[in-house]
């Protein structure tokens, strides 16, 4: 335990939150383009972009995450 009381465990809450979600939107990718392949399929050209778009805003926003998590682990150094 810390001198706060708290425990001291591996990673800080920031990190895990970090880490945790840029796992789940990497699984997401993979996901989305099942979707929009599905879409594909059906002719809903319009839900395909959709989706694949949502796939690419995902992309960019766990870009984002893995250097803010980068910076997190740099801190602990």
């Amino acid at each position: 335990m810390s001198e706060h009381g708290e425990k001291e465990f591996a990673v800080s809450d920031v990190e895990y939150n970090l880490i945790t979600t840029l796992s789940n939107l990497l699984q997401s990718e993979e996901v989305l383009e099942g979707y929009a392949s599905d879409a594909d399929k059906a002719g809903d050209k319009e839900v395909s972009q959709l989706l694949r778009n949502l796939r690419q805003s995902n992309k960019q926003a766990a870009k984002g995450l893995r250097s803010a998590l980068a910076k997190q682990l740099q801190k602990d150094s």
